[in-house]
C-alpha cells in the first residue's frame, strides 16, 4: 500500500519536494501537508512574524509554493498577472501578464478565482475570462495558451471560470462545460506540453469545484469531476465515461462549488442549496460507485472543500450568507463529533493541526482531534473579504486578502 500511495503520488504532480505546496489544496489535492515541519501551539508574546506582504490586485485565486518560488495569479486594472517571488522574501523574481475582458455581472469581483498549478518546469493558469495559459516555471515565459470561451464555447457561469487545473498523466485537466468540434464538451484534457486537445468528455455545464484523481488499487486512474449536474468520472488517459451520477440542487441558482474529497476509493461530494453530502466508494471492478450514505444538514459545504484527516471530516457547514459552523463529521458514518459557530473560511491540516482561516481574515491554529474543539491560538493575519485558499511549505504560511499577499512564520521557535 506504501508503494502504490507512492506511486499515486508521483504520478499526480511530478513536481517539487514533498514541503511545496504547488497547487489547489497541495501536494495530493487533499488540503494536507506532508511537511513534517513542527507548527507552534502557543502564540508568541509578540504575535507570529510576519516575513513579507506583496501589494496585489483583484481576485481570489490562492498562492502555490515551488521550491524558492511562491505564485500568485491576480488582476490590476484590464491585465491578469501571475507574478513568482521569492518565498521567503517576497521579492518579484519574474511576471507574466495578459489582457482580460472579464466582467463580473453581479459587481462581485473581476479577478482571478483559480489557483496556479506548477507540473513539472511548467505553470497552468486558468483565468476567469476563460484563457488557459502555460509558462515556465523558471521565466515566465509563455509555452502556450488556449481561449476556452472562444474555441470551445466555455460560459461565464455566474461568477466566472474557476476550475483550478489538474495536471496528471502528462495531462491538464478542466471542467469548462463547453463545445468542440460541434460536439459537447464538458470536460477536457490538454497535452500539458503542446496545449492540443487530447480528449474531450460529457455533454453538461461546468461549476465551481476542481477535477481531482480518484485511483482504484490495481486499476487505471480516472479523474473525477463534480460538475452542475453532479459527478462524473473519466478515465485519465482517453477521456471515456466510467460512471455518471445526477447530484445536484432544484434550485437553477444553486453551484457546486466544494471540491471532491478523495480518501483511497471513497470519495465524498457536498453541496448546499437543500443537497447535503454523500460517501461513495469504486474499486474500478463496479459499472458505478457504491453509495455508502447520503445525508443531509451533517456537512453541507457551500464553496469551502472540507480535509480528511484521521477517519474524520473537518470543514464549514452551512451556507456562507445565512452564518456558518465549523465540524469534525466521521467519514464512515456521518456522525457530528463536535461543531462551533464561525465566520466563513477554508481549513488546512499540517502537524495534526487545524489551520483555519476566515474570510474576515482572522488565523486559528487547533487540534485536530474528534475528541472536542482544541483551540491552540488565533491571530488576525489578512484584511476583511478573505477567500482564497491560502498554502503552506516548510512552515510559512502564505494567505491573500483582496489588498496583499502576505507570509507568516507558524513554525515552533
Amino acid at each position: 500500500m506504501l508503494l502504490r500511495a507512492v506511486g499515486v503520488c508521483l504520478a499526480f504532480f511530478q513536481t517539487g519536494a514533498l514541503a511545496d505546496w504547488p497547487q489547489f489544496l497541495g501536494p495530493n489535492r487533499d488540503g494536507v501537508s506532508v511537511d513534517d515541519t513542527t507548527l507552534a501551539t502557543a502564540l508568541p508574546d509578540e504575535g507570529l512574524r510576519r516575513l513579507w506582504s506583496h501589494d496585489l490586485g483583484a481576485g481570489f485565486a490562492g498562492p502555490v509554493v515551488s521550491g524558492d518560488r511562491c505564485l500568485i495569479f491576480h488582476r490590476q486594472g484590464k491585465r491578469a498577472l501571475l507574478e513568482s517571488l521569492e518565498a521567503k522574501t517576497g521579492k518579484r523574481q519574474w511576471v507574466f501578464e495578459y489582457e482580460t475582458n472579464y466582467v463580473d455581472r453581479f459587481g462581485f469581483d473581476p479577478g482571478p478565482r483559480s489557483s496556479p498549478t506548477v507540473a513539472g518546469d511548467r505553470v497552468f493558469i486558468h483565468g476567469a475570462e476563460g484563457l488557459l495559459h502555460a509558462v515556465g516555471l523558471a521565466d515566465g515565459q509563455l509555452l502556450w495558451k488556449r481561449d476556452l470561451a472562444a474555441e470551445f464555447q466555455s460560459p461565464p457561469g455566474f461568477f466566472g471560470r474557476c476550475s483550478a487545473p489538474l495536471a496528471a498523466g502528462g495531462l491538464v485537466l478542466l471542467d469548462i462545460g463547453g463545445r468542440y468540434r460541434e460536439k459537447p464538451a464538458n470536460l477536457v484534457a490538454f497535452d500539458a506540453q503542446t496545449g492540443k486537445v487530447r480528449w474531450t468528455a460529457g455533454d453538461g455545464e461546468a461549476d465551481y469545484a476542481s477535477p481531482m484523481l480518484l485511483s482504484p488499487e490495481g486499476k487505471a486512474p480516472v479523474a473525477l469531476f463534480f460538475v452542475r449536474a453532479g459527478f462524473i468520472g473519466a478515465d485519465l488517459q482517453n477521456g471515456a465515461i466510467r460512471f455518471e451520477e445526477a447530484f445536484r440542487s432544484k434550485e437553477h441558482s444553486s453551484v457546486n462549488a466544494a471540491s471532491p474529497v478523495v480518501i483511497g476509493e471513497r470519495f465524498f461530494l457536498s453541496s448546499c442549496y437543500g443537497v447535503g453530502a454523500g460517501v461513495w466508494e469504486w474499486t474500478g471492478e463496479e459499472e458505478k460507485p457504491r453509495l455508502l450514505y447520503k445525508r443531509e444538514n451533517v456537512l453541507d459545504c457551500h464553496f469551502s472543500t472540507p480535509v480528511h484527516f484521521g477517519g474524520h471530516l473537518y470543514g464549514f457547514h452551512g451556507r456562507q450568507e445565512y452564518g456558518q459552523t465549523f465540524r469534525c463529521v466521521t467519514l464512515n458514518d456521518a456522525e457530528v463529533k463536535w461543531t462551533l459557530s464561525m465566520a466563513a473560511g477554508s481549513v488546512l491540516v499540517a502537524d495534526g493541526k487545524l489551520l483555519i482561516l476566515t474570510e474576515r481574515g482572522e488565523l486559528l491554529v487547533a487540534q485536530a482531534t474528534p475528541e472536542a474543539w482544541q483551540l491552540h491560538y488565533r491571530a488576525q493575519i489578512t484584511g476583511a473579504e478573505t477567500r482564497a485558499l491560502p498554502a503552506l511549505a516548510n512552515g510559512l504560511y502564505y494567505a491573500r486578502d483582496k489588498r496583499k499577499l502576505t507570509c507568516v512564520d507558524l513554525r515552533r521557535p
